[in-house]
């Protein structure tokens, strides 16, 4: 595996995480050296009490707004870059499949849609000469299990199809459909578009199963970086928005902004498992803190990214403490219900995400997850997205699959 760090602009693009940058950075950091683990190892997580967990990191400081305009401007410059970037990140010897299908769901009466991209294994078509169906096996007897993926991008930048190398080795290793989801992005969809998008795929899915001829029973989530963390708050926002409606004779579902009745129509919607490649778990925290923290703060994402993440995607701050936002700050009760009972977290050891998401692990564990925690040595945040046409994908394709070998469908 290349332990050379990925320092271009392009490779940082790849990744994403969020907040505000105005605070000068402490030249202090704790020695993380205990925390280092062999590759494909388990990492050694510092014990943090769930008290802690509230009152980790630095508030950060109310500042003027940022102009959603030149936010705008900024994001349209980078999603150019980074679709170049994500081209040269397909090309080479190893290349990734195409989307099977695209399906573009209305999700109210306001025009909003979304745009669902499916990798489906073989022996989910039955091949004829001038078109493609559902096979028998599908659409009679066997129903596939679903992994549902939310791309990364700080909320502002990424596309259904940047984890493709992630679907080819879901595809390899398990006969399951892999549906990417288009999410809405910042500035101009902010807080909270892109977890509501990520509901109402999953009640989509449920009540179409029967249709797209899936197991809307076992659904597995995964995602990377804003992704991973859409991984984890949309199963939370999905259980609040369930408990709204059952306690309510009027259907009221603002501000999810749906006119539709999915979630009556559920059916048997069951996340048994999800996978958070090195998670943002915390918006409240500033990025100058968790920088400061960091293991070599030189490595961690700069802040011209992180300002821009964090500001597209939460302008107002008190949002920011919202568990759909910050899930290290929701309450335990809400993280034992909403979240299933299997859950896989990647973290990177050169990554200003690390210690946060070895003390979401941590809390986990001691409310009774069961968890496979692993931190990849050397490696900043979002490692295996480098642009690079020349870099070891084999490599990158080891932890896939070891990543998987843990999945429960």
């Amino acid at each position: 595996m290349q332990k050379t760090p990925l320092t271009t602009e392009l490779d940082i693009l790849m990744g994403e995480t969020t907040e505000d940058e105005n605070e000068s950075i402490s030249k202090n950091h704790p020695n993380n050296a205990n925390n280092s683990t062999s590759d494909l190892h388990l990492s050694h997580l510092p014990t943090t009490t769930p008290d802690s967990i509230h009152r980790v990191g630095t508030v950060i400081p109310t500042t003027k707004p940022h102009n959603r305009s030149w936010l705008h401007v900024q994001a349209t410059v980078w999603r150019f870059l980074m679709s170049i970037g994500m081209f040269l990140h397909t090309v080479g010897w190893s290349r990734p499949p195409r989307p099977s299908f695209v399906r573009r769901i209305p999700f109210s009466t306001r025009g909003r849609t979304v745009d669902l991209y499916f990798y489906c294994p073989a022996s989910y078509w039955q091949h004829k000469k001038n078109n493609r169906r559902l096979s028998s096996q599908v659409s009679q007897h066997r129903p596939y299990p679903v992994v549902v993926n939310f791309h990364g991008g700080g909320f502002t930048l990424g596309r259904a199809t940047d984890d493709s190398f992630w679907a080819k080795c879901i595809l390899k290793e398990t006969d399951a459909v892999f549906v990417s989801v288009e999410y809405r992005l910042a500035p101009e969809h902010p807080f909270p578009a892109a977890v509501d998008d990520g509901v109402e795929a999953l009640l989509y899915l449920a009540a179409h199963a029967g249709e797209l001829g899936i197991d809307a029973s076992r659904i597995v989530l995964t995602g990377f970086s804003s992704g991973a963390n859409l991984a984890i708050t949309v199963p939370l926002r999905l259980q609040q928005r369930i408990k709204n409606e059952a306690g309510s004779d009027i259907i009221n579902i603002e501000p999810f902004e749906s006119t539709q009745h999915l979630v009556g129509n559920q059916g048997n919607l069951q996340i048994v498992a999800t996978f958070a490649w090195y998670p943002l778990l915390d918006f409240v925290a500033s990025r100058a803190h968790r920088r400061a923290m960091s293991v070599i703060p030189g490595k961690t994402m700069p802040s011209f990214f992180t300002t821009l993440f964090d500001e597209s995607y939460l302008p107002n701050h008190a949002e920011r403490f919202s568990p759909f936002a910050s899930p290290e700050r929701a309450p335990d009760e809400m993280l034992s219900e909403g979240l299933p009972h299997d859950i896989f977290l990647y973290t990177c050891e050169w990554d200003m995400l690390l210690q946060e998401g070895q003390r979401f692990v941590r809390r986990l564990e001691d409310m009774g997850k069961k968890v496979r925690a692993m931190m990849v040595e050397k490696v900043p945040h979002a490692w295996d997205k480098s642009p690079n046409p020349f870099r070891d994908q084999e490599q990158i394709n080891v932890f896939y699959k070891a990543a998987w070998a843990f999945a429960f469908v």
